[in-house]
């Protein structure tokens, strides 16, 4: 089999979405760690929703997913500091990694300042008041082949610029803890070690070069650069 196509009579995006719904509960354990939380297929970013699918299985179908990933940052005097967290030994996903501050996909329905601020929430216990002034500083993208599963994702990058004396507090259980590292430690923990999650990698490697510390100068600045949108950016 090449591809799955979908019936004629499924003419709306509603009958669409359920009739993929019921193949995805028929499969059962084959998609591990189901969530009940929809994404919007399109054929590309903004355009019109053709049907929406759950979350985990969207890389077992080969569809493009985007989320939202945020640093949190502070500054004291002339060095930056990222906040990190560990991500809960539970989690279905990852247990156990580093991971960057904020992150989530984005679900069918919801802008991604709001999901950013909504993540900001749930995952450090950040103020509306704060979170709103996250910054949107472009976009990611990579391919990864996994056994049975194809992921495409898009992740939109935010910076925040946390006060000196804010510390996050994780309210729905997904994080164990929370450290505040100099910058170049989190780089030295990206180029020794494998204890980020793989995509936080990247974000993180992002705001490297965009706050200077991967200059031109750098060996293999370009290649690298380049790697941080090597999938379809659309």
């Amino acid at each position: 089999m090449e591809h799955v196509c979908l019936h004629s009579l499924l003419r709306t995006p509603e009958d669409r979405t359920h009739a993929i719904g019921s193949v995805i509960k028929r499969l059962g354990e084959i998609i591990p760690g189901i969530r009940n939380e929809l994404y919007p297929v399109t054929s590309s970013f903004g355009m019109p929703v053709y049907f929406s699918l759950e979350r985990a299985a969207a890389p077992y179908f080969g569809i493009k997913a985007y989320g939202v990933h945020m640093n949190g940052y502070v500054e004291k005097g002339d060095q930056k500091f990222l906040w990190i967290g560990k991500r809960s030994d539970v989690k279905q996903t990852y247990p156990g990694m580093l991971d960057h501050l904020v992150a989530g996909g984005l679900p069918y329905g919801i802008s991604c300042k709001e999901n950013i601020i909504k993540e900001c929430g749930e995952e450090a216990g950040i103020p509306r008041s704060i979170s709103t002034n996250a910054t949107s500083v472009g976009a990611i993208s990579y391919m990864d082949i996994e056994g049975f599963r194809y992921k495409r994702d898009v992740l939109f990058c935010y910076d925040l610029k946390l006060p000196a004396n804010f510390v996050p507090n994780n309210e729905d259980g997904e994080v164990d803890s929370f450290r505040l590292i100099p910058v170049p430690h989190a780089a030295n923990i990206i180029r020794r070690t494998e204890f980020f999650k793989p995509n936080c990698n990247l974000v993180i490697i992002d705001f490297l070069f965009r706050h200077g510390y991967i200059h031109p100068d750098c060996r293999g600045y370009l290649d690298l650069l380049q790697s941080l949108r090597s999938g379809d950016c659309s």
